[in-house]
């Protein structure tokens, strides 16, 4: 019913529902207005009759008193009929109290006072009642009566004037109402109807609606609705254009369109459809049966499924399927279509696209038979790379196990090497230059221990395992080192040494090991592959903001390298051709290449044949406090009360004598022994402290000797300390797991050992720091300071420097008087420096003339 009246409602004309809608409004406004007043009307009205009323009755009951004293019956009547007057008054009644009959005047139907037997009985009078007094007495009561009559007829006449008037006003107000939307909103709206009518009919569709009814929100709907047909003009004829677009477009991309009217089963192609079923030019009365004749009979059930499913609602059409052409061709088809529906859910149309992809097909099946072949072919060399794979771990494995004999066999020998040097150096009798070239050996000794490392560094730098260490590094003194470590191949071969450094930072953090290997490689290299000339490590620093750049160059005098082999030097195990072509491993190039990236940098060469080689490189570091003075912590014995048992089991005889040297000045009490089984049957009898356990041993190794000792719950457990020459980092995990409580490679540092002894047995040693002293660099010698020697001085100095006799050279200079002081300490820095062909040219040159000695 809502629906209906709904529907009713909007075949109503606007004006009118405006204007009864507004005439509906004002109407209840002044209907509203209009009851009020006439309420207050009301109520004045029946207070005023109330009021006369009552005064009526005051005045009769003083008019009265003096008649009804008097008992003046006429003049009692007249009073009355005087009071009366006003005809709203109905009737009036005296009643003396010295009477029993009371005087009664009521209204006739003709409004005439009339004497009367009885009281009013109309419920609906007004009654006002007052006592007659008269010389202070009550001498009788007076009752007064109004009817509302004639106050009740005049109102329900002025509540039908005042709803006519609302009447009058009403239809004035819906016509006035209804004529101005008319002229204003309906009449244009209908033009504008008309107007959309015709543009929809497609008539006159360029004609403007007219203008002259339009203002306001009108106008603006006039210029809206122009410019929308404007816009539709446009957007018609852009359609058109992209219709032809698209049909050229279709047409070039082969892609035909259909469509099907499912209601009527009518089914349209356009050309291209035809030209994809080999039918062009021709043109079918059913499409639709022709297309599903020729559809391939294995594709027929699945594409009729999935057309249905589609007009279903459950599936969208999108299938490729394959036609047979009538000449027996197979074509792959691709078709895509979407499905239009009405307002129920019912599909009444369909529209889709069809293109060839048989082309596509074929591609793909000829790569899927390539990529048949092709997996065979990967499979064939899958196995044959499985096979090189299990080469090349057996090979990593036997790698491995050689590094680490190789590791083991080389460090054990310098573990005595360095260590007995070490101990050595604290000899009180040795001269000075005894003890700088016992203090070489033990350097040379870590630079090979340094090689050894590296040739394991490289299989960490393979395996990406390699990290940098800093440290803060004397870097002049470090340099100096470097140069020491050469100088001896240099003096052989004539080779003159140079150091170039300006803006050096006194200390730097940087990793020290490192960069001293990259640099003592370089080194190296230059002075083995020049045979005469001069080799220069040239350093430039540029501080700024706590950061240096140190610009590192190794300059030689060599034969130059050439560039193919400039491309390939840094390689493992690829050499240049030299002079020392034929030494070296050929890895400190590699390694060099490698440490220098890890810090930052990128090693680099430039070089031609005949003209030298130059490798230089930048790293920045981090700008330091000085680096601690070099030198030795001495350890003093131990007091007789904290003397401890310490065992040593090792199988290399020279390394159980280094550790007992090393441990027996402290105070300790020590035992060696040679193999695993000794060690643990000294356990068990002697009960030492600490065991420093080898690794390697026979009979039983350490790792099997440790394991039995933690497993016998009978004996004092005594601290572990495994000791190996090797140098791979997993080694330690094992041997912790194994039971030890430390773990130190060979060759065994002092200050590793002490630090090691304190913690495992709760000591703490007294130290004493012996610090080496840092000389600056003499004056450059000169040949007038030679010739203050005596001359035959001069020449035995020179046949002591060209046998290498280094003792000779200091007896010599040792009697000379203090005097000659600073020249002693000029020789003998060139001496340090190995400087020994220059210094021989300076004597040549000094000549016979001697300076006296003041």
């Amino acid at each position: 019913m809502l629906v209906r009246l709904a529907r009713r409602a909007a075949k109503v004309s606007i004006a009118v529902f405006v204007s009864v809608t507004l005439t509906a409004v004002v109407t209840l406004v002044l209907t509203t207005f209009a009851l009020y007043f006439y309420q207050v009307e009301r109520a004045q009205r029946w207070e005023q009759l109330r009021k006369t009323l009552a005064n009526s009755a005051d005045e009769l009951a003083a008019a009265v008193a003096l008649p009804a004293w008097n008992f003046d019956e006429t003049q009692i009547v007249t009073i009355m009929k005087s009071g009366l007057s006003n005809r709203d008054l109905y009737a009036s009644a005296v009643a003396p109290v010295a009477s029993s009959h009371p005087f009664i005047l009521t209204r006739n139907e003709q409004a005439q006072l009339v004497p009367a037997e009885r009281l009013p009985a109309d419920p609906d009078l007004l009654s006002e009642q007052r006592p007659i007094v008269a010389g202070g007495q009550n001498i009788g009561t007076i009752t007064v009566y109004a009817s509302p009559a004639q106050l009740v007829v005049q109102l329900r006449q002025r509540l039908y004037t005042i709803a006519g008037l609302i009447f009058v006003l009403d239809v004035t107000l819906v016509l006035s109402l209804y004529l101005l939307l008319w002229q204003l909103i309906l009449k244009p709206l209908t033009n504008i109807e008309r107007y959309a009518a015709s543009v929809k009919a497609g008539q006159n569709s360029g004609v403007e609606p007219p203008r002259n009814w339009y203002s306001g929100e009108l106008k603006t709907l006039n210029a809206s609705i122009r410019e929308m047909v404007r816009l539709m003009e446009s957007r018609y004829v852009a359609m058109h254009a992209s219709e032809e677009r698209l049909q050229i477009a279709s047409s070039a991309a082969a892609i035909g369109i259909w469509d099907w009217n499912i209601a009527n089963r009518q089914m349209v192609w356009d050309e291209q459809m035809y030209r994809l079923h080999g039918m062009e030019g021709r043109k079918l009365d059913d499409p639709f049966e022709a297309w599903r004749k020729m559809v391939h009979p294995d594709d027929v059930m699945p594409t009729e499924m999935l057309l249905q499913q589609a007009l279903n609602g459950t599936a969208e059409f999108d299938i490729e399927y394959r036609l047979i052409w009538a000449d027996g061709t197979v074509h792959y088809m691709k078709a895509d279509a979407m499905t239009f529906r009405d307002t129920d859910g019912h599909a009444m149309r369909m529209v889709g696209v069809n293109y060839d992809v048989t082309d596509s097909r074929m591609a793909e099946q000829e790569l899927r038979r390539h990529r048949i072949h092709l997996e065979e072919l990967v499979a064939e060399r899958t196995n044959a790379l499985s096979v090189a794979v299990r080469q090349a771990q057996a090979a990593n494995r036997a790698k491995s196990t050689f590094l680490a004999n190789m590791s083991h066999e080389l460090r054990t020998p310098l573990n005595s090497v360095i260590g007995f040097s070490r101990l050595m150096a604290d000899s009180k009798n040795m001269l000075p230059e005894e003890k700088r070239n016992l203090a070489i050996i033990h350097r040379s000794g870590q630079h090979l221990l340094t090689l050894i490392n590296d040739i394991l560094e490289l299989s960490k730098i393979e395996a990406g395992r390699a990290v940098l260490q800093t440290e803060v590094v004397h870097l002049n003194d470090m340099l100096q080192e470097v140069l020491d470590m050469v100088s001896m191949r240099a003096v052989q071969t004539g080779v003159e040494l140079v150091v170039d450094s300006v803006g050096l930072p006194v200390s730097a953090r940087v990793d020290g090991t490192k960069l001293r290997q990259v640099l003592l490689n370089l080194m190296s290299n230059a002075v083995k592959f020049t045979a005469q000339g001069k080799v220069t490590l040239k350093v430039r620093g540029a501080s700024h903001n706590g950061q240096c750049e140190l610009a590192f160059a190794v300059i030689d005098d060599g034969p130059g390298i050439s560039a193919d082999d400039q491309l390939r030097i840094f390689e493992p195990f690829i050499q240049a051709d030299g002079p020392g072509a034929k030494e070296g491993t050929g890895l400190g190039l590699t390694i060099s290449r490698e440490f220098v990236q890890l810090m930052g940098g990128t090693l680099a060469v430039q070089s031609a044949p005949g003209q030298g080689a130059t490798f230089y490189f930048t790293v920045s570091v981090q700008v330091a406090d000085d680096a601690p003075q070099p030198g030795e912590d001495e350890v003093a014995a131990l007091e007789p009360q904290q003397r401890r048992r310490i065992l040593v089991a090792d199988d290399n005889a020279d390394g159980g004598a280094l550790m007992e040297s090393l441990l027996k000045p402290l105070g300790f009490d020590v035992a060696v022994v040679g193999d695993g089984v000794q060690a643990l049957a000294m356990v068990d009898v002697w009960q030492p402290d600490l065991v420093f356990m080898d690794w390697r041993m026979p009979a039983l190794d350490g790792i099997s000797a440790t394991r039995q000792i933690r497993a016998n719950p009978e004996i004092v457990q005594p601290g572990i300390v495994m000791l190996t020459a090797s140098a791979f980092a997993e080694q330690r995990e094992e041997a912790l797991a194994a039971g030890a409580d430390e773990f130190m490679r060979k060759p065994v540092e002092q200050a590793q050992l002490y630090a090691v002894l304190e913690r495992q047995l709760n000591l703490q040693f007294v130290r004493r720091h012996r610090a080496a002293v840092r000389r600056l660099p003499p004056t450059p010698l000169e040949r007038g300071d030679l010739q203050r020697l005596d001359a035959a001085l001069r020449e035995e100095l020179k046949v002591a420097l060209q046998e290498l006799n280094l003792a000779r050279v200091a007896a010599l200079l040792a009697p000379l008087p203090p005097a000659l002081a600073d020249v002693v300490a000029r020789i003998g820095y060139m001496v340090q420096l190995h400087q020994y062909p220059q210094l021989c040219a300076l004597l040549d040159d000094a000549g016979t003339e001697l300076e006296p000695i003041a």
